[in-house]
């Protein structure tokens, strides 16, 4: 089952390597190609997809990124796809370069499509998609995607070849003209010689140089990078003598003449090198993208002779050459340009190899240092596992088309399932993933049971719910598997099950659990505790909750990671909010969100946002509710998740349902039953007997029946008691509106409530209980249920619910009091202070005692009512009728006439006789 239902979600930019979200700030300006400058902006303005054609080196990414700060539309992200294969997820790269998340549940161009509609004032916006020519195919494929289903896009490709998508326009870029390319020459020439002579002959030899390589810039820039240590002179004689070189082995001259002088430049550029540095840029080249100085270092190993330079001079010495681009932030990052690349590849037979297999163990030891922290959420760990993620790639992708070479490489995937996660890239993590359990599988090897964890973590969390819950069954039923493994599939399992049957996971989450404290898994511990919690949440057990949640305390101190410190928070926040207490579930609502939106986590801040919301809501703080849900959704917007959505909408239904008038309910009531489909049914339940009690409070008492009953049926189905009790009062006030008698309904829900520990229903059950003897004209008794209402609420910090306004005409007890009875001021003071001097325990039980017989036999104790019940356990603790009529707000005479008919019922004749059976009885 894969999960489709539409879901609209910065705080934290997703900045991987070979991604950009804007255009690279250049290091030295920009020289020449006034008229394609002019031409390209035109472009932009004008045409939906603009292709930059020229060869390698050409200087076409430069004059993009030099034309973006000045076109009309805006960027909405650059795509560095240089560094990327056939076969790649292309859709996913070009996300992440416009800041967004993978969704499971939309596709990319809805994403996007979604992302131009918070963009101000309806503009257009510009994506950029930097050397296609390797990938040529799909990128096509998302371009034309992209044309005909995101009418603001606008794109501006760079390639050597057209894409071929209809409506491309091409603009050719040649060399730069000669007195721009001495230009460019000569100014890279003067920033690393500042000394170099203002002289005739300095012009005459730059300009043959420009002239000799064609005008092309990568290729001048290289050249200029040699004027550190040699006369202009010699770079010419250089430049020449390799020209010459390529001409005589170029098969009659059918090397492409700009081809012919880039390749002429490298490879003099490379021919100056020691062999050392020949075989570090060899190395270097296994890593298609951005690295940092430890992978560099890694990937180009130890001298191999002595005398022979370490790897840092080695790398030191190919950015001198401007063979190897040195970027000074973050820390510091080496990148080796894609011509450079295929040129280098050739220098040294076999070092690719070599240096992927010094550089496997690297990025292994890299991974296992990493889980640990990434099982705690830590930021400066992703931001280091960002900086190298094309030599965890390059491995990768190595290891998965090397048969018998997987096993590190499936340790590493297994180490890095959280760091695809947190990014927002599952999409990425589960490539990886099949493609090593592929190879495995092709070579005849069983596939790591942390390999196939791994699978259906990502698979679960990137919303391929079948595929992952599969895998998940096969590891958890696995004995061969490790216990800790075993424990994290059953907890992948529980977590699934547990939102449609919170009853039936409850067992496998506790057996998670143990398998973690077994293997002294703390993440697994926790995770499996926190959502067992969560189960007893749906089943409406607080104090079993906050058990689960303080065993899970004393591992999650020493994580200290902050998704799961979140997640303590939105329980504890539960828990408050089944209490009925206002300000807890206010605070650890508030400090969850908090903590989860700052490691950028959707589904935890929408879980802790969910009790704060409902908090403002029962305070009276709508319109604070409210804003925090609108602050929220431009977060889900960029920070999708699995289910995350489903529970920002049960946000806005409470919303709705407090805002006077109620709020929108349609388009929230049709998505209920896709939600039940899909496994959601709790949410389902509650977000439905909330819009239940909005449509009642809009008059639609028709609808709000139906709802109603329908969120009861699919609570009472998983156990799920305090939605249970909740859609149950709903139902039933939609009936008395409807003008059937509800009595039997409402004091039901009130001994469910109070059973519960629902204290938010049982205020609500309460009024529907006063609201029914106002129905059957107990004017006093409504009085006094109203009075005590008013004293639970305002100890709690609560406002009257939506649904006590319905039943007790929006409040306004007096005067539907008047309507049933004639009682004069005395009488209803008294009735007021009596109902005010009781708790939220004595409300219930003088519910409980007015509501009177019901059917019950002439003797014996099932006769006595609730009143007479009441009586004898007073009686029987030696209070006298005075003290007993004070208590249960009756009179004496009262009081003596309930002992009269108890004595008669119990056939006894005495006071001593009545303590004597209650004590047998147990009252």
């Amino acid at each position: 089952m894969r999960v489709t239902v539409a879901q609209r979600r910065s705080t934290l930019p997703v900045m991987t390597e070979g991604v950009r979200s804007r255009p690279a700030v250049a290091a030295a300006p920009f020289v020449g190609r006034e008229d394609e400058l002019a031409t390209l902006r035109r472009l932009c303005g004008a045409e939906r997809l603009v292709t930059v054609l020229g060869p390698g080196g050409s200087g076409k990414t430069r004059l993009a990124s030099e034309v973006l700060p000045t076109v009309a539309p805006v960027v909405l992200g650059v795509v560095e796809l240089a560094t990327r294969v056939p076969g790649d997820d292309l859709w996913s790269v070009v996300l992440a370069a416009c800041d967004l998340r993978d969704d499971p549940a939309v596709s990319p161009v809805e994403r996007l499509a979604h992302r131009l509609g918070d963009l101000p004032g309806e503009r257009d916006a510009l994506l950029v998609l930097d050397n296609c020519e390797h990938v040529r195919d799909a990128v096509a494929e998302i371009a034309g995607a992209l044309l005909a289903r995101a009418p603001r896009v606008r794109i501006l490709a760079t390639s050597r070849l057209s894409l071929g998508v209809p409506g491309e326009t091409a603009l050719p870029v040649e060399g730069l003209d000669v007195p721009a390319a001495t230009a460019l020459f000569l100014d890279r020439a003067r920033r690393v010689r500042p000394d170099l002579p203002d002289t005739d002959d300095t012009a005459r030899r730059a300009r043959r140089i420009a002239i000799a390589l064609d005008g092309l810039p990568l290729a001048l820039e290289l050249a200029a990078a040699r004027a550190r240590g040699l006369p202009l002179r010699v770079i010419e004689d250089g430049t020449a003598h390799r020209l010459a070189f390529l001409d005589a082995g170029a098969a009659g001259g059918a090397r492409e003449p700009r081809h012919r002088s880039l390749q002429a430049c490298l490879s003099w550029s490379t021919a100056l090198l020691a062999d050392r540095a020949r075989a570090g840029l060899a190395a270097l080249a296994v890593v298609e993208g951005r690295c940092s100085l430890d992978a560099a270092v890694a990937a180009v190993g130890p001298p191999r002779a002595p005398g022979e330079a370490d790897a840092v001079a080695v790398v030191e010495e190919l950015v001198d050459h401007s063979l190897v681009r040195f970027a000074p932030d973050d820390g510091g990052s080496y990148l080796v340009l894609e011509t450079v690349r295929e040129h280098a590849r050739e220098l040294v037979a076999d070092e690719g190899p070599r240096a992927l297999a010094r550089l496997t163990p690297w990025v292994a030891a890299l991974a296992a240092r990493a889980r640990p922290a990434l099982e705690r959420a830590d930021l400066d760990v992703l931001a280091r596992l960002d900086g190298d993620a094309a030599a965890i790639r390059a491995v990768l992708t190595h290891a998965a088309g090397t048969p018998g070479d997987g096993t590190a490489a499936a340790d590493v995937v297994a180490d890095l399932a959280f760091w695809w996660s947190l990014r927002g890239r599952c999409r990425e993590g589960i490539d990886r993933a099949e493609r090593l359990s592929a190879a495995r599988a092709d070579a005849g090897e069983a596939v790591p049971d942390r390999l196939r964890w791994a699978h259906a973590f990502l698979a679960l969390y990137g919303g391929d719910v079948e595929t992952g819950l599969g895998l998940a069954v096969a590891v958890a039923e696995d004995p061969a598997a490790a216990d800790d493994v075993r424990g994290r599939a059953m907890i992948l399992l529980g977590m699934a099950q547990g939102f449609d049957d919170p009853a039936g996971a409850a067992p496998v989450l506790t057996g998670a659990a143990e398998l973690a404290l077994a293997a002294g898994d703390r993440w697994g511990r926790v995770e499996a505790l926190q959502v067992l919690a969560y189960t007893h949440l749906w089943l409406g057990d607080s104090a079993a909750a906050l058990a689960a949640a303080d065993a899970a305390r004393p591992a999650l101190d020493e994580l200290g990671h902050h998704q799961l410190r979140a997640w303590d928070d939105a329980i504890r926040a539960e828990v408050a909010s089944l209490r009925g207490d206002v300000a807890g579930a206010l605070a650890h609502g508030r400090a969850g969100h908090a903590l989860a939106v700052g490691i950028g986590e959707p589904l935890s801040a929408t879980c802790a946002l969910l009790p704060a919301v409902r908090a403002l809501c029962r305070a009276g703080r709508v319109t604070e509710a409210a804003v925090l849900v609108r602050a929220h959704e431009p977060f889900l917007d960029d920070h999708p998740g699995l289910g995350a959505m489903e529970a920002l909408d049960a946000c806005r239904a409470h919303v709705a349902l407090w805002s006077d008038p109620p709020g929108p309910i349609d388009v929230l009531a049709g998505s209920l039953e896709l939600w039940a489909q899909q496994g959601l049914t709790l949410i389902a339940a509650e977000v439905g007997g909330v819009l239940a009690v909005a449509l009642l409070a809009a008059g639609d008492v028709g609808r709000a029946r139906e709802l109603a009953a329908t969120a009861r049926r699919r609570a009472g189905e998983r156990g799920a008691r305090e939605l249970g009790v909740a859609a149950a009062l709903a139902h039933a006030a939609a009936r008395r509106a409807a003008g059937e008698d509800v009595t039997a309904d409402a004091h039901d829900a009130l001994a469910a409530a109070q059973e519960g520990g629902f204290t938010i229903q049982a205020l609500d059950a309460l009024a529907l209980v006063a609201g029914v003897a106002l129905d059957a004209g107990h004017a006093t008794t409504a009085l006094r249920l109203h009075a005590a209402l008013e004293t639970a609420r305002r100890a709690r910090g609560l406002v009257v619910s939506p649904l006590a306004r319905t039943v007790l005409d929006g409040g306004r007890v007096d005067a539907a009091v008047a309507a049933v009875a004639a009682l004069d001021d005395a009488d209803r003071e008294r009735a007021r202070e009596e109902g005010a001097s009781l708790d939220l325990d004595g409300a219930v039980a003088y519910a409980r005692r007015a509501r009177g017989a019901r059917g019950r036999p002439r003797s014996g104790w099932d006769s006595l009512t609730p009143t007479e019940r009441d009586v004898v356990v007073l009686a029987a603790r030696g209070l006298r009728n005075q003290a007993i009529a004070d208590q249960l707000l009756i009179g004496t005479g009262t009081v003596r006439t309930h002992l009269r008919r108890i004595f008669t019922k119990l056939d006894l004749t005495s006071r001593a006789e009545l303590a004597a059976a209650a004590v047998r009885r147990g009252l």
